[in-house]
C-alpha cells in the first residue's frame, strides 16, 4: 500500500520540481525589470537637475561680479550640459533605458520644484535683492547642495547598474562631480567662511 503511494507521488514530485525550475527564470527576469525601472527613475532624476542647471551661467550673466564665482558657475553649467546630453543619448541608443518616469511621489516632485524656485535656480535670480558677496555666497551654497545630491545619487546607482557602458559613465560622472563639488567647498571656505585678519 505504502509502495503504491510512493509510486503515485513520484510524478507529482517531478512536476513540482519542473515547475520550480520553470519559475526561476521568470522571477529573475522580474527582478531585472524592477531593477531597470528603479535605475531609470534615478537617471530621470539626474536628468531633471542637469537640465535645470545647464543654462545657469547664462541666466546669471547680469548678477555675477567676481571671476572665481563666474568660473565655477561656468564649470557647473558645462558639466550639467554634458550630463544632460549623455543621458539623452543613452535614452536614444540603450535598450530599455528611459527618462520618462522619475518615480517620485507627487509631493516629493512638488517639493523639489518649490526648492528650486525658492532658491531662484529656475530663473537664475537666487534671493532677489541680494548682491555682491551676499548674493554669490547664497548662490554657491544653493548650487553646491544640488551638486551634492547629484553626486550621491550617481554613487548609489553605480554598483547596481548591469550595463557596462552605463556603469562606466556613472563612475566617470561620480569622479567629475566629486571634483567639482570640492571646488565649490574650497571656494566657499576660502572666500566666505575663513577667518580674515583684522585690519591694523
Amino acid at each position: 500500500m505504502s509502495q503504491r503511494w510512493i509510486l503515485l507521488g513520484l510524478p507529482v514530485l517531478a512536476m513540482l520540481m519542473l515547475s520550480s525550475c520553470a519559475l526561476t527564470p521568470v522571477s529573475s527576469s522580474g527582478q531585472a525589470e524592477a531593477q531597470r525601472q528603479a535605475l531609470n527613475q534615478g537617471y530621470a532624476q539626474l536628468f531633471w537637475t542637469a537640465d535645470k542647471l545647464q543654462h545657469i551661467n547664462k541666466l546669471l550673466l547680469i548678477k555675477l561680479e567676481s571671476d572665481p564665482v563666474e568660473s565655477i558657475i561656468d564649470a557647473l553649467a558645462d558639466t550639467m550640459a554634458g550630463d544632460a546630453d549623455d543621458l539623452e543619448h543613452f535614452a536614444d541608443t540603450v535598450p530599455a533605458f528611459s527618462l520618462d518616469d522619475d518615480g517620485l511621489p507627487e509631493y516629493e516632485w512638488a517639493k523639489r520644484r518649490s526648492v528650486f524656485a525658492s532658491r531662484g535656480l529656475d530663473v537664475g535670480l537666487p534671493l532677489v535683492g541680494r548682491s555682491g558677496e551676499d548674493f554669490e555666497r547664497t548662490l554657491l551654497l544653493s548650487l553646491s547642495a544640488a551638486l551634492n545630491q547629484q553626486r550621491h545619487l550617481v554613487r548609489v546607482m553605480r554598483d547596481d547598474e548591469p550595463v557596462a557602458a552605463l556603469r562606466q559613465w556613472l563612475a566617470e560622472t561620480e569622479t567629475a562631480l566629486d571634483a567639482l563639488y570640492q571646488r565649490f567647498e574650497d571656494l566657499l571656505q576660502a572666500r566666505y567662511f575663513c577667518s580674515r585678519p583684522e585690519a591694523d
